[in-house]
């Protein structure tokens, strides 16, 4: 948005400044080094099998530039987060980041929509986004629906009047933007939000119902053009050439994982070596075709760091004694992560990006929750009356 900013190398000033800070800190980097951190371990498991991808890539020039090198930053971004949390208030600063940010966003391209500045397509007026995250109506309904879970989720435990309305000012304005982006995939996402609420609400039948009314007031502000765009789904891979592409990302990853068994084509390299094997440069729209096929076999190593993710936010859970007021923020968060994440994963059918921000900005939040429950009194007594030792756990 802003190209002046860019060259002034805003983001490397930033990360520096905040490295320094870190290491002059009372902790300094000991949070990204507790023994108990096994999503780090998995992460520089990760951060490995990428970087061994790219000397032996079918374009080692393109690998590094959009794989390792974008790998790297995230890794940095990931260890800055974890060693600046220090106690709670980081951890809720942190978060009403993200729910700002998110906002921020979709504030242009909703409020262009609202006004009639909008992108005609054969489906009717499309809010898109021109910078970033937010570049084009797929990446903006894929990137406000990853804030709906933490949003939502933050209102279950904010007491708070006037926070609690700048978070449900912030979710109406989110599931807006979803729905005038008229993405088909966003719209499917939006599903898998409501239905993960749903699962992990005690009153479903309340949440069913609250779902209903959400779905039925804001998708006629897309209009019936739309609506027949959604069903166009139904046609799979004999639809649109935009919905076979995203079947066709799979199948051309299978391809070059045998190819390539071991490293792939090279983490990033996914557009390049479609053009070298099948001539045809185009991304792979499909985020398990894009894993595969740059990483191989060794991209296992990434679904298992997914994993490790939601299985260390499930243990955490069944640590918290949610009548105490931060447990019952860590317990709202962890579950606004794992819906967060699923949503995502659940996106990946549609979309590519193994390696855009949120997944590690997610690792770094349950990181960070891990970090301060086991520095937490009652937890640590929770665990001796059952006779655990922190280690095993």
């Amino acid at each position: 948005m802003y190209p002046e900013l860019g060259a002034l190398r805003i983001e490397l000033i930033a990360a520096i400044v905040i490295f320094i800070s870190i290491a002059f800190s009372e902790k300094g980097f000991a949070n990204i080094l507790t023994n108990q951190n096994s999503i780090s371990r998995y992460l520089w498991l990760f951060f490995l099998v990428g970087m061994l991808s790219v000397p032996q890539a079918i374009d080692v020039a393109a690998s590094w530039q959009e794989g390792g090198y974008e790998l790297l930053k995230m890794v940095l971004f990931y260890i800055m987060i974890v060693s600046s949390v220090q106690n709670n208030e980081d951890l809720k600063k942190l978060v009403w980041t993200f729910v700002l940010m998110t906002v921020w966003i979709g504030y242009e391209p909703v409020v262009n929509y609202l006004t009639g500045v909008v992108v005609e397509e054969d489906y009717g007026a499309v809010a898109i986004g021109r910078f970033g995250a937010a570049a084009g109506h797929v990446a903006l309904a894929n990137t406000l629906n990853q804030g709906i879970p933490l949003i939502y989720f933050s209102l279950l435990y904010e007491k708070r009047s006037t926070r609690r309305f700048i978070l449900w000012t912030a979710l109406a304005f989110v599931i807006i933007g979803v729905i005038v982006s008229k993405s088909r995939g966003g719209f499917l996402g939006f599903l898998a939000i409501g239905a993960g609420i749903i699962y992990f609400t005690e009153n479903r039948g309340r949440a069913i119902f609250y779902f209903v009314i959400v779905f039925f007031v804001t998708l006629p502000l897309a209009g019936g053009e739309y609506i027949d765009h959604i069903m166009s789904i139904l046609d799979g891979i004999h639809g649109s050439r935009s919905s076979s592409d995203r079947f066709l990302g799979l199948i051309n990853g299978i391809d070059m994982l045998f190819k390539r068994p071991l490293l792939g084509v090279g983490i990033g390299c996914f557009a390049e070596a479609r053009s070298y094997f099948f001539s045809y440069r185009f991304e792979s729209h499909n985020l398990y075709g894009e894993l595969i096929g740059e990483l191989g076999l060794s991209s296992i190593v990434w679904f298992i760091w997914m994993y490790w993710i939601f299985k260390r936010a499930s243990l955490l859970k069944s640590l918290l004694n949610t009548e105490n007021d931060n447990h019952n923020f860590y317990f709202n968060m962890l579950n606004g992560i794992q819906l967060g994440l699923f949503v995502r994963l659940f996106l990946g059918n549609f979309t590519h990006g193994s390696l855009i921000w949120f997944w590690f900005f997610m690792a770094a939040l349950v990181s960070s929750i891990d970090n301060l429950i086991f520095e937490d009194e009652e937890v640590i007594e929770y665990l001796e009356n059952q006779d655990v030792e922190i280690e095993d756990t």
